[in-house]
C-alpha cells in the first residue's frame, strides 16, 4: 500500500482551466516550524483558566525547561540564601587577590627599576656603611 500511496502523493496533477488553474498557480507556504496543533492545543488547554493559574503553569513549565536545558552549567553548591551569588562572590574574591598580587609585583619591580636609575641598591637595601 506504500507504493500506491507514493504514486498518489507524487503523481503529476493535470492542469485544468478556470478556477483549477488558479489553484495550480498558487504558491504554498512551507509548514509551520512548530506546527498548528501545538498552538491550538495550548489555546484549548488555557482559554478558560484565570490569568494567575496560566501564569503559574507557565512559570512551572519554564523553570523545568530552563533547568533541563541549562542545568549542567549550574554550580552544584549549598549556598543557602546566597543562591547563585556564591560562584560570583568566589570569582570576585579570587580576581581581587590576583589583581592585588599583580599590582604588588608591578610596584616592587618599578621601585627597583627607579632606584637603579639613581644608583641605589633598590628596594629593601641596607644603607651604605660610612
Amino acid at each position: 500500500w506504500l507504493k500506491a500511496r507514493f504514486i498518489i502523493l507524487f503523481a503529476p496533477r493535470p492542469l485544468c482551466a478556470g478556477a483549477c488553474a488558479f489553484a495550480a498557480m498558487s504558491m504554498s507556504l512551507p509548514p509551520h516550524p512548530v506546527g498548528v496543533k501545538f498552538w491550538t492545543t495550548l489555546w484549548r488547554e488555557n482559554k478558560d483558566l484565570p490569568y494567575s493559574e496560566i501564569h503559574s503553569k507557565f512559570q512551572n513549565w519554564y523553570g523545568h525547561a530552563y533547568h533541563r536545558r541549562f542545568g549542567r552549567y549550574f554550580y552544584a553548591h549549598r549556598a543557602g540564601p546566597m543562591g547563585i551569588l556564591a560562584p560570583m562572590v568566589v570569582f570576585a574574591f579570587g580576581f581581587k587577590v590576583a589583581t592585588m598580587y599583580y599590582g604588588t609585583l608591578r610596584d616592587l619591580n618599578a621601585a627597583t627599576e627607579a632606584s637603579a636609575a639613581y644608583g641605589t641598591g633598590g628596594y629593601k637595601t641596607n644603607p651604605v656603611p660610612k
